[in-house]
């Protein structure tokens, strides 16, 4: 009997600060994971979450970087962070390709993690220097087709969104271009404008200034729609590749077992902030359109991407250095 008592004690006890804790979360400060160097877009989405997220839950929104192994440092991080809501990651399409990209990872994808919310998404871009006679779509794929791996793309890295986006292009359209991998986005625009490399999907943000300036010229958007800061720009399935689609995105993950009061607390918190006029338009300069949803849509949208991506490199025969 003492046992049994005991037993119920403790599961009560256990009940009242389960309850405790989800009705006073969060009352202290809240670390927000960035799986990359700080600098990048990335970082920058991070920290404006945190600071309007800090604004509405009165407590501090810290932002820490540790990026490094194709975000994996990172997500490990997170993996073996106490399940309380007080430890989250901003993840990125990294965090659905890694479980295809490598045969062993510290953590399990699907179970090791629990969705909290989708922040945005946004289209990435074809891109080739100005005056490179690679003006279309159509045109590379013509030229492929003429003249097998003798164009080239530049990609961030192996298994990278950028690798991945012209993965699909090679798959879709049944033609061969070479990849070109480099550490970073940075190094592979330099490789572009120097014409040493034929072409480059990418996100908006990096490339603005050289757009505008004429140097590189956007040849197709990999959304389903048209960009609406690009309205001249075609899709690439509109460019004679059907069923090309590619959104990436930013979204909220916390360690499996946070609570599911505390998750639809934080849910509910992070699609506030995303409502704001200011956090619109910041995010918005940087490319992302403002998605929100529950942790259950942005759940089915990580599980659909692992099983996709997945088959993309198997296909391709991607493998990490």
């Amino acid at each position: 009997m003492k046992t049994i008592y005991r037993t119920l004690i403790a599961l009560a006890l256990a009940f009242v600060a389960h309850g405790a804790s989800a009705q006073t979360y969060p009352n202290r400060p809240i670390k927000l994971i960035v799986p990359f160097s700080a600098g990048g877009t990335t970082d920058a989405v991070a920290r404006t979450l945190a600071h309007y997220l800090g604004q509405l839950t009165s407590q501090s929104v810290v932002v820490e970087n540790k990026g490094g192994g194709g975000t994996i440092i990172g997500t490990e991080v997170l993996a073996r962070s106490k399940a309380d809501g007080y430890t989250l990651m901003l993840a990125s399409p990294d965090f659905t390709v890694n479980p295809g990209l490598r045969d062993k990872l510290p953590y399990d994808t699907r179970k090791d993690f629990a969705p909290v919310a989708l922040i945005g998404t946004y289209p990435m871009l074809l891109v080739t220097k100005t005056g490179s006679g690679l003006d279309s779509v159509p045109e590379i794929i013509a030229d492929a087709r003429q003249h097998p791996d003798q164009l080239t793309f530049a990609s961030a890295g192996t298994g990278s969104m950028p690798h991945l986006c012209a993965e699909l292009l090679k798959s879709l359209a049944h033609v061969k271009i070479m990849h070109v991998p480099f550490k970073g986005n940075g190094p592979a625009i330099a490789e572009l404008l120097a014409g040493r490399v034929s072409m480059l999907f990418t996100g908006a943000l990096p490339v603005e200034g050289l757009v505008k300036s004429g140097k590189l010229k956007v040849i197709g958007v990999t959304g389903k729609h048209r960009h609406p800061s690009l309205p001249a720009v075609p899709t690439l399935a509109e460019s004679g590749v059907p069923g090309y689609e590619v959104t990436a995105w930013f979204g909220v993950i916390a360690p499996a077992g946070v609570p599911d009061d505390i998750l639809k607390r934080l849910n509910n918190d992070i699609n506030q902030v995303l409502k704001m006029p200011e956090v619109r338009k910041k995010l918005a300069n940087l490319g992302a359109d403002l998605a929100a949803g529950t942790p259950e849509d942005f759940g089915k949208r990580i599980d659909a991407e692992i099983t996709n991506w997945g088959k993309l490199v198997k296909t391709a025969e991607i493998q990490a250095y």
